[in-house]
Formats: structure tokens, sequence, C-alpha cells
């Protein structure tokens, strides 16, 4: 029951009829919240007319029906999170995993060639196209470009024709020198290259985007691919041909490039080459305690110990005896235990198998404040706040246990989505009081001013624990991402809101709430003596009035502590304002305790 209490609680009116709202209104709004109330109006507006059109056709049973399956629905929101909250371990989706390599291509630069081409070196092969710079210095000076002719050749006045086709650069530089050599005694000849050869190749296979391509002649097989868009889904990233005059002259496996850093590649491309993707191998899964989890590309000789080579290898967190091999056979998945993972090396790949490895389930939490080594720890699965605390060498002198501030990553998550639907309603009411025309007879100004803090509240995630208890702090398990402070005791009872001065008060054992408003000068004349809030240091909060009656539950006077808080907020005068606003001091006073017990933290790690 108390569950539906709480939806029934954040769940905003259905009952509100967005229509024009007054412009001089919305502009006394600050800009953020006038924003989002004229989204919210139209949202309601629509609802509205759609309410409307479905009531035409639908009984208030059915009407009835679909609120109920709203409240549902919220109910079910809050019960996943609530799930993940107890759950200590982490879901791995492996249809989340990238094949190795994919995104290779995805990463080239767009032109696969600068616009100017570097130095060439002495390996490069000339052929028809290339243009060489050959100065001779001696008995005749000469500066002149020859162009290779399509016959293979060049020709030097004096000296002939040379046929350099095929040649290296470093051969055809040595072939010239010794011709200038005998025909000029005395005489040196220096050879460059001035420009290269475009050449003709053919992308074809499994490639993205197959076809003939001109590149440079200093290209090679990866530049093909990369001015072909790389490699398609079916493409092999494990063998890449080079084929020239019908036969394959070298063979491109992308793994060796990413995985063990060889770069092989020797053959420059000619007119006429074809690159050819051949189609892909066998793909196996390796996920969990693994450096690097993704689907991997298996060639026909290499077994399952290749995994664990491409995957950068084992987490030092590796369960080693839940090792799990999941295999389609006679059309039913199994998942097959590996009792050792040396047997790798002599099981072979099926395509679509999947390797998971359990990780022992480790999470880092921080603890800071009166502690003696406080930091960053690594805690094991059902490690709890108790050892926390004990790994951080225990409690100073002066610590503060009772006030200590527990912090979790799900909790922060289900207190953000409380504040989104707690800001949605006061958006709610504030069109509602607008069109009622009552704005001019009604104060809105704290209604706004709530409504502003509200959108500007931080989730806290706190979580509430009595470290005092030792059966509570050894039963709340800790999670990755979460962490603890522990204040140093302070003498102080902290009083904020409509009084005449805010700030701290000195503790005084067995005084009472009015005892520590009126230190701080009283109430000002538009405070809520009926709504007044008390912050407890373990995170608890308690309303109090001072209005008192025979038929009141609660005690004349509440337990005060060093290190409480005591919010007075101003008077709303509208009932159903009034009603949200407890759940909104709840959270802006939680965030303020939070920040006085984190400045206590930081002045003791100072």
């Amino acid at each position: 029951m108390n569950k539906f209490k709480f939806l029934f609680l954040l769940i905003p009116s259905l009952a509100i009829h967005a229509q024009d709202l007054d412009e001089n209104f919305l502009e006394s709004l600050p800009e953020d919240v006038r924003d989002d109330l004229m989204e919210r109006a139209g949202e309601n507006q629509q609802n509205s007319q759609e309410n409307y059109r479905s009531s035409i056709y639908s009984s208030k049973l059915e009407r009835a029906e679909e609120l109920i399956k709203l409240k549902t629905r919220l109910e079910s929101d809050l019960l996943e999170l609530e799930r993940r909250l107890k759950s200590d371990e982490q879901l791995t989706i492996i249809d989340d995993l990238e094949l190795f390599g994919s995104d290779f291509f995805r990463t080239f630069q767009t032109s696969y060639m600068p616009i100017n081409e570097p130095n060439l070196d002495s390996s490069y092969i000339l052929d028809a196209g290339d243009i060489l710079n050959i100065q001779i210095i001696g008995q005749k000076d000469v500066l002149e470009q020859f162009s290779v002719n399509r016959d293979g050749s060049i020709f030097i006045t004096d000296i002939g024709k040379l046929n350099i086709s095929g040649l290296s650069l470093e051969e055809a530089s040595n072939l010239i020198k010794s011709k200038v050599s005998s025909v000029f005694i005395g005489t040196e000849a220096y050879i460059t290259i001035d420009q290269i050869r475009d050449v003709n190749v053919l992308v074809s296979g499994n490639a993205e985007n197959p076809g003939i391509y001109t590149l440079t002649g200093n290209s090679n097989i990866l530049q093909a691919l990369a001015v072909a868009g790389g490699i398609n889904q079916f493409g092999s990233y494990r063998e890449i041909k080079l084929i020239r005059d019908g036969n394959p002259i070298e063979t491109l496996d992308v793994y060796d490039l990413l995985v063990f850093g060889n770069y092989n590649l020797n053959k420059r491309l000619r007119s006429g080459d074809v690159v050819f993707v051949t189609p892909r191998k066998k793909v196996i899964s390796i996920d969990g305690a693994i450096k690097r989890a993704a689907k991997y590309e298996i060639k026909d000789d290499e077994n399952l110990d290749a995994l664990i080579k491409f995957s950068n290898g084992l987490k030092h967190t590796a369960d080693l005896e839940n090792i799990y091999l999941e295999r389609i056979l006679d059309g039913t998945l199994k998942s097959l235990p590996i009792k050792n993972i040396s047997q790798f090396s002599s099981i072979e790949p099926n395509d679509g198998d999947l390797i998971y490895i359990r990780e022992h389930s480790y999470r880092i939490a921080t603890i800071s404040g009166a502690v003696y080594k406080p930091g960053k720890y690594t805690m094991a699965a059902g490690e709890t706040i108790e050892d926390l605390v004990e790994k951080a060498g225990g409690y100073t002198d002066n610590a503060y246990p009772f006030g200590a501030i527990y912090q979790n990553n799900d909790a922060k998550i289900i207190n953000k989505r409380a504040n989104e639907l707690l800001y949605d309603e006061f958006l709610d009411n504030i069109i509602e009081i607008s069109q009622l025309n009552i704005g001019q007879n009604f104060n809105l100004t704290p209604i706004i001013k709530l409504t502003e803090d509200i959108k500007n509240t931080t989730p806290s995630g706190r979580v509430v624990v009595d470290l005092l208890n030792e059966s509570s702090s050894s039963s709340v398990r800790i999670m990755d991402q979460d962490s603890l402070v522990i204040p140093e005791k302070t003498n102080s009872v902290y009083v904020y809101g409509e009084v005449s001065s805010e700030g701290a008060v000195a503790f005084e054992q067995n005084q009472g709430v009015e005892y520590f408003v009126e230190k701080s000068g009283g109430f000002k004349r538009f405070a809520d003596n009926e709504l007044i809030y008390i912050l407890h240091p373990n995170g608890e909060t308690e309303r109090y009035s001072k209005k008192r009656n025979l038929f009141a539950i609660q005690p004349q006077e509440l337990n005060m502590y060093p290190g409480s808080v005591i919010f007075v907020p101003r008077k709303i005068d509208n009932s159903a304002t009034r009603r949200i606003a407890t759940q909104a001091y709840v959270s802006i006073l939680g965030n303020l305790g939070i920040a006085l017990a984190s400045l206590s933290s930081i002045n003791n790690n100072n």
C-alpha cells in the first residue's frame, strides 16, 4: 500500500487543461521555468484533448483502467530500479560486441594520400609515367626532366636509350650514373623522382564499394581498400589478396597490423592489379574477464587460444574456474564448461561460438573524512560498509559516524526520476492556479521559488544508514562507485529558512526545535510554523509543527542531535502546492545536509 501511495503522490494531475497563459505572468517567471511551463502547458493541452476524444467512446470504467495502467507502468519502473540496486552482477549484452577491426577503415583519412607525396625510398619500382630529375655535373652540365615512356625507357642526349621500367629507384640510379661516367669522364649524375605515375587497380570481392580506382604508383593494398570504403559485412579482415597477372603476390592480414603491429606490405600497386577481399572466415565472440571484448575472425588453422592473444589477454580479475563455451550443437545452444584455459589450444572453433570468462565481482568505493586512510578502495562482492571503514583504518578520534553520508548511483537514478516528476507536478500547480484567475489574489512567489529550487536540485543518491548500529553497517553491501563521507563531530545545530538569522547555533542537550529557532532570532513574518522540517545527521527527516493540539501524533519535542538541520519554509496558501511541497523540502534539505557534512570532510582531510 505504501508503494501505491507514493505513486499517487508522484503522478501529475490529469485534470489540468492548458489554456493561453497571461503574458505578464509569464514574463515574471525565471526564464528556464517559463520555458518548461510553456512546454508543460502544451503537453497538458494535448493530453486533455486526447482524453476528451477518448471519453466520447469510453466508459468511466475504461478511463479508470487507463489510469491503473499508468500507475502500473510507473510501479514497474520503480521495481526495475529497485532490482538494479539489489543486483550484484553486471549484465553483458553479447549482441553489442563489434567485430574487431570493423572500425579501422572508418577512421581512415578521407584522402588516402597527402597532397605532398613523401620522399620515396630506394625500393620504389619505376614504370611508365614516372618523371625523373637528372642533374649532370662535370664536363657537361645538364638539369633536365625525363619521363619514363610506355616502353619503359628514357632517352638521354649523348648517352642514348635506357630501359629502367621494373627497376627500383636505386637500381635505375646506379645504371644512369654508370652510363654517364662512361661517356663523360669526371662527371657525376644525381637522380631524383619529380612526379610519380598514376595506376588503375580493381578492388573486388567483399569490399564496401568494389570498382576501378586511380591511385598513385606508391600505393599499396591498404590504400586501395581505403578509397573503396573498406570491407563489407561479408568480407574477411584476415585474407586480402593482391593479384597480378592472375597470380596472388601478396596477402594482407589486418590483424597482423592491429594486434601485432606487423607492417609487411612490400608490394606497390601497378596498373592492372586486382585487390581481392575474400569471404569472411569463422567469427567467434569472447566476453567477460578479458581486456578487449569483441567478435574476432578466426582462420581455419587457428584454435580458440588465438582469441586470448587477439583480446589482449585476461584481466587479473578473471575467474578461471568459470569459463564457458557456448556452441550450437544439433540445433540447440549448449553451454560447455571449460575446466582449464589451456584446453583452448586444442579446441577447433565453430562459426558463431561464444567464449564467456566470468569475472570476480570487484567494485571501487570511496571513503573520505574522519578516517585514518581516506581514498578509493577495491571491494569484493559481498563486502559491506563496515569492511570499507576497516580498510580505511577505522574512525579517527573526532569522527561522527552518526552523521555519515552514504551515496549510491542507483539511488541517485531513483532520486533524479522522483525530482523530475515532482518538478512536473509543481508546473501543473502553477498552471492551475493561474487559470483559476486567482493569481492576482495569491502570492505565487514562494511556489515559483520552490519550483526553481527543485529544477536546480542535484540528485544526491543518499541512502540512510546507521553506522552506530553494527548490524546495519554490516548488512549494507558496497556497490561500484559508492561513496562514504564520515564527518567530524560538531557541536552545532544549523537553522535555515524563514528565521531572522540563518546559520549555526551551539547545540544544547535536551533542547527542542523552538529553542534553536529562538536562538536564530525567531520566525520571520511569513514563516510556516506548521511545516518545519528537521534533517537529522543520519539522513532521516522529520516534520515538526509549532501548532500543537490534543490529537497530534507527533511528540511535543523532537530529539535533536549535534549536526541536525532545521528548515523553516515560507508559508504557501495553496493547499495542493503545500501538499507536494513536503517532497521538495525533503529533497532540498537532504542536499543541504550533504553539503555541510562534505565541508566537514574537506576540512578534516586538509
